[in-house]
């Protein structure tokens, strides 16, 4: 409280201080640094105005409050007290600042002398010691200020500061910083690279077509040199000065791959001719060769994210540059060898070494670092069913007595396992159908995302996955949460807004990718839970995800290109029906299958519609073949009605069923019956014989029981 007594002493001068200062934070209040922010916040607080002021004075100070209510409509109590821009030059640290804050708030005309001004200066800036680089650092910031607010400025004045760049470097390369121990590096030549960086990304963002051969190879090698004196200098990522140096070379690369990606309209002609298949052949090998290392280094010298020096704006910047990693330098990384003793993999040992180096990174302590390492993983995980294959290509048709399984990754599945471990101590108590409250970015929401984004990854892997692989399911044991199932999930090393939600978001994520992709699975895990969980997850996901799936399943049976001679196929939305009709000659069949109000923990049904000249048990035995592949394996409706075809077509053909599973045509392998038994005849197929050989531990022939030789 001010007392009357001391009201009087403040005086004028004393008034027009705190009015001052009130005016500042009102003008620069979406621009002021935090400090400013809260000191703005708190006058009010304890009532501190120009109104109060002068009551508590015994004088109205009329001359202030109008200078004041002026100043807030008009924006003229700063400007007065500065003149005029010319007054901010030459620059100095608090000038510069100055001109920051104030630059968006100038007139075109105040900006275009700025630019002006600046340019002057940056042109005629002697370079004489590598520490004294302030001014050429204060003459680009005011720049990069300008160019922000989209102030124009003419083509030869962006090349002339290009050239004055490319000067630099030819007359004094020191100043750049290549090869440079940064821990010896000032602030001040930190900061003038930084700033060369913004002018860079902004040229290449905003004004490409100024740019020749010349100017472009200064720019990408460049960029690459800065990022190799990077990778060479994790030890010095504490300075908050290199952290900024990388962040921003990182944001170069990153609007560099934008524009490389995406070139604006018209842009392709105007580009050196050779430049596109550089940026391809040359650069981005460069960029990832050096970062994909840099992202594992960081994390293996600063294991503790909650040291105040851990370098998380550089691992948020390395994350972004490498969310641009094509998915062919990843499978042919130049990553250190790193094998585990025992693993059991056919994978690539370029594979091997990618996933033990960052399957660990999933359960590091800071999000950046998860979400980029999950990223990159994404990446592969569509390669590594193709590796299997190919690593059973070489079997023949003779050795196809065990059916193929499909295992996840085992450096995935390891963590997984170490993640449900750590889940265990954390969720124990929470029952399902519960609730628990997880704090945005403690350790314990980064161990839930880090097994999420290990689920995540392994359906991804299982998506990806041919059919008849897919079906060999893995042997182990305030805000509408519809959208969750509806709206894409975006999982960003800089994302800050909605955070409480993103655990939330990814979960549902899992379990949608979960039903979607492997309803066997989940199927039967649930078949097998006590009544109270099998009640909770029924109702959520009738709620929440089976009008989804089954909208999606019946839109893909409406959009489905694929053809069936002598078979049409079609659906019906409202009933959640799909209807085959098969004819062949006097043949007529109809099948009805209809989606469950569950689906799909829920069975799908099978139906007989009309049938004309098929005997009762054949028909009986072809429903049954139809309803256990959608109900026990991981496909999808077309994918078991182009299965029912084929056995129904070798049927007519002559080829007889295996008398094992009844089915012509074998529903994991998709093989013929062939084995023969020599007393009776009658073939079977090699995966059958295989379970039955091995469950009944005999050799005999399961209807003559002779022995099968």
């Amino acid at each position: 409280m001010f007392s009357k007594v001391y009201g009087l002493q403040l005086g004028l001068h004393g008034m027009s201080e705190v009015l001052f200062a009130v005016q500042w934070c009102e003008e620069v209040m979406e621009l002021s640094p935090a400090v400013v922010a809260d000191y703005h916040r708190m006058l009010p607080d304890v009532k501190l105005t120009a109104d109060r002021i002068s009551k508590q004075a015994e004088t109205r100070c009329d001359v202030l409050e109008t200078l004041f209510a002026r100043s807030l409509e008009e924006g003229s109590l700063v400007r007065e007290l500065y003149g005029s821009v010319e007054s901010f030059f030459p620059l100095t640290e608090h000038s510069l600042c100055t001109v920051q804050i104030l630059c968006p708030s100038l007139s075109r005309e105040e900006r275009e002398s700025l630019i002006a001004l600046s340019v002057s200066e940056l042109l005629n800036w002697q370079v004489t010691d590598q520490d004294d680089s302030f001014s050429g650092t204060a003459c680009l910031a005011v720049l990069h200020c300008c160019l922000e607010t989209e102030a124009a400025v003419e083509e030869e004045i962006l090349l002339a500061i290009v050239a004055t760049m490319m000067e630099w470097r030819n007359s004094k390369e020191e100043l750049f910083l290549f090869n440079s121990d940064l821990k010896k590096a000032s602030a001040g030549a930190l900061s003038l690279n930084v700033e060369m960086m913004r002018f860079l990304s902004r040229l290449v963002a905003h004004s490409p077509a100024v740019l020749r051969d010349t100017h472009w190879d200064f720019l990408l090698c460049s960029m690459l040199a800065w990022l190799e004196t990077a990778s060479e200098n994790t030890a010095a990522f504490w300075n908050p000065w290199v952290q900024l140096f990388v962040s921003q070379n990182c944001g170069l690369i990153v609007t560099l791959s934008e524009f490389f990606s995406a070139p604006p309209a018209g842009m392709a002609d105007l580009l050196p001719p050779q430049l596109k298949s550089e940026w391809e052949e040359f650069f981005v090998e460069g960029i990832h060769s050096w970062l994909l290392p840099l992202l594992v280094k960081i994390t293996e010298e600063y294991t503790e994210p909650d040291d105040p020096l851990f370098p998380l704006a550089a691992l948020r910047a390395v994350g972004e540059a490498l969310h641009w990693v094509p998915v062919q330098l990843l499978t042919q990384n130049k990553l250190p060898p790193k094998f585990v003793a025992g693993q059991k993999t056919n994978l690539p040992e370029q594979l091997q070494t990618l996933l033990n180096t960052l399957t660990p990174l999933l359960l590091f302590k800071a999000r950046p670092v998860q979400l980029t390492a999950s990223h990159i993983l994404s990446k592969v995980m569509p390669q590594l069913p193709e590796c299997d294959s190919e690593s059973d290509g070489g079997k023949s048709e003779e050795d196809d007595g065990e059916e193929p399984c499909l295992s996840p990754p085992a450096a995935l599945m390891s963590i997984l396992v170490t993640a449900e471990d750590l889940l265990d101590n954390i969720l124990g108590g929470v029952q399902v159908g519960e609730y628990a409250v997880v704090q945005p970015l403690s350790d314990e929401h980064c161990c839930i995302l880090g097994y999420l984004l290990a689920w995540k990854l392994i359906l991804t892997f299982f998506k990806a996955s041919s059919s008849h692989l897919r079906v060999q399911r893995p042997r182990r044991g305030s805000k509408d949460p519809k959208t969750f199932f509806t709206e894409d999930l975006c999982l960003s090393v800089h994302k800050r807004d909605g955070m409480q939600w993103e655990l939330p978001h990814l979960a549902c994520s899992v379990y949608y990718s979960a039903v979607k992709d492997l309803p066997a699975m989940v199927r039967l895990w649930w078949n097998g839970q006590e009544k109270r969980i099998f009640n909770t997850v029924d109702k959520f996901t009738s709620k929440y995800v089976s009008n989804v799936l089954s909208a999606q399943e019946i839109a893909s049976v409406h959009t489905s290109t694929q053809t069936f001679h002598s078979m049409t196929v079609k659906a019906r939305s409202a009933t959640r029906e799909v209807i085959a009709t098969y004819s062949v000659d006097d043949i007529f069949i109809e099948l009805v299958i209809q989606l469950p109000p569950n689906y799909p923990l829920g069975s799908i049904s099978v139906e007989s519609g009309r049938r004309v000249g098929v005997a009762v048990q054949q028909w009986r035995n072809w429903m049954l073949q139809l309803s256990t592949y959608l109900t026990h394996q991981n496909g999808s409706i077309m994918e078991g009605l182009a299965l029912w075809k084929n056995n129904v077509d070798k049927r007519f053909e002559g080829v007889e069923d295996c008398m094992i599973c009844f089915s012509v045509i074998h529903g994991s392998n998709y093989s013929l019956p062939k084995k023969a038994c020599r007393t009776c005849k009658k073939k079977f197929h090699s995966a059958c014989l295989y379970k039955w050989f091995t469950s009944s531990n005999k050799s005999t022939c399961p209807l003559c029981r002779e022995t099968f030789f």
